[in-house]
């Protein structure tokens, strides 16, 4: 069974909070693939700075559009960190849907937890729901195939 939270219509009303952040649940984490903020916290990427830290990223993204009230995202979140500092050749960011409306409806995000990797500017690969350690590993690898083969 996938955990999914669905989203409400009111998530995509064109009245988008940019340039906010805030922590994720409380967590903590320490991968320096990770993307972070000053407070070592995974970067939360707004519309204003979603340029800098994914299209012109020289490594694949993977974005983790999330929000504070979902649970699968919560469980999904110290796994995706787990699998990329392990990884080594994808950045992880996350986008907080209830701050950036706006960003979460030109990817068309209806569903939490929604990862899409990006590459090069342009979304790749992307999975909804929580999946375990295994499953996220493939997906890596999964984008990793595909981003090379564009690379050569």
């Amino acid at each position: 069974m996938i955990a999914t939270c669905l989203r409400t219509t009111a998530l995509v009303a064109p009245l988008a909070l940019r340039g906010s952040s805030t922590r994720l649940a409380g967590r903590t984490f320490s991968s320096s693939m990770t993307s972070r903020d000053e407070k070592g916290d995974i970067l939360k990427v707004t519309g204003d700075t979603f340029e800098k830290e994914v299209t012109r990223s020289a490594k694949p993204v993977l974005v983790d559009f999330t929000a504070t009230w979902c649970m699968p995202c919560r469980m999904l979140g110290p796994i995706l960190d787990k699998a990329v500092k392990e990884d080594g050749r994808v950045r992880l960011v996350q986008i907080d849907v209830d701050e950036q409306v706006m960003l979460a409806g030109d990817y068309g995000i209806s569903s939490l937890p929604t990862v899409v990797a990006f590459h090069k500017g342009a979304p790749v690969d992307s999975f909804i729901g929580a999946k375990n350690a295994s499953s996220v590993q493939e997906f890596i690898n999964g984008v990793i195939h595909k981003t090379s083969k564009d690379s050569q």
